[in-house]
């Protein structure tokens, strides 16, 4: 079976959603580094509303409901961002939310969801758990289910930042995109191959949630026993059918990397672009780092930086930690 997105559908979305979302920057080459491409553009995602591409494919997807879906609400299951997705996206539009997270989801993740106003509930130990819980409630409430990565609205909602990043970088020839379910990558590589077909789709992904790279090894959609990664937002057991089908047509490589090399280069997109983001937002330059994948033959290589939903109050313990420990010593 194969899945297309059309190009049209991804425009349509852009228009949709523009009044919703922001166009986000992209960051241009630093002046000096050693550690990565001296050309490499980084698409800081990360800043974009509700702090994740996420919101894209949601706005996309309640905005095409009916007033009597939008007025009864929306569910969903998330790792964290898209879940905070839709509870800002309800708020904006005043609809009710609800959001399933695994049990292991941060109190910071509850937090901010909750802040939107949704209903956060806890269920399970994988977001798959929970997302079959979403599915139980919208059959027995009536309400419509915004699928993290599985439905074609979102994937065309994801698009629309392929289309961004070819209208900021014309001569883009290579993209590093994080992979979760593959909502991401899907879209982003649908919209961008086909309006330039040579570019080049590289996918990163946790070595403790594989689902994508083994799927594309084995030529059909692989699921995982168990999965285990810091990265919760890249954490389903299995991506599906159509994220697989799409990608597995337009991606040329899935690159894995592992839980230290993320924390790496979350300290290095702090250190060197004052840019704090989780560990998804810090996977593509993980790969950089670590030397996996070489770019240095691209002229206009991006690499997307998907999502900073970090918990920054650990952050601030930190450095509160590291002043009192020098006022003492003054």
């Amino acid at each position: 079976m194969t899945f297309h997105i059309p190009l049209a559908k991804i425009l349509e979305a852009q228009n949709r959603i523009a009044p919703y979302t922001r166009r986000t920057p992209m960051l241009p080459p630093p002046l000096v580094h050693r550690d990565i491409p001296q050309r490499l553009h980084l698409k800081l995602e990360n800043l974009q509303v509700s702090g994740s591409f996420k919101a894209r494919g949601v706005f996309n997807t309640l905005l095409q409901l009916e007033p009597d879906q939008r007025a009864r609400g929306a569910v969903t299951a998330s790792g964290g961002n898209h879940g905070l997705a839709l509870a800002y996206a309800a708020s904006r539009l005043g609809m009710p939310a609800t959001v399933y997270l695994p049990g292991r989801a941060s109190e910071d993740r509850v937090a901010r969801i909750a802040r939107f106003g949704a209903k956060v509930i806890k269920h399970g130990d994988a977001w798959d758990d929970a997302n079959a819980k979403a599915l139980e409630h919208a059959d027995r409430e009536g309400v419509a289910y915004v699928p993290a990565f599985d439905g074609h609205s979102v994937v065309e909602g994801q698009g629309t930042l392929g289309l961004e990043i070819i209208d900021d970088l014309p001569d883009v020839d290579c993209v590093l995109i994080a992979v979760g379910g593959g909502g991401l990558i899907a879209g982003v590589s649908a919209a961008i191959r086909q309006k330039k077909p040579d570019v080049t789709i590289i996918g990163v992904e946790p070595v403790g949630a594989p689902s994508m790279h083994k799927s594309i090894a084995a030529g059909q959609r692989v699921g995982m026993q168990q999965v285990r990664t810091i990265a919760d937002t890249l954490s389903p057991k299995s991506v599906s059918d159509l994220t697989y089908g799409v990608t597995s047509q337009y991606c040329d490589r899935v690159h894995l990397i592992d839980d230290r090399q993320m924390i790496q280069a979350m300290r290095w997109l702090w250190a060197e672009c004052n840019q704090l983001v989780e560990p998804a937002g810090a996977a593509v330059i993980a790969a950089l780092l670590d030397g996996g994948i070489d770019i240095g033959k691209y002229h206009a290589p991006v690499a997307i930086i998907c999502g900073g939903n970090a918990a920054a109050e650990s952050v601030f313990t930190a450095y509160q930690q590291a002043a009192d420990m020098m006022s003492g010593i003054n």
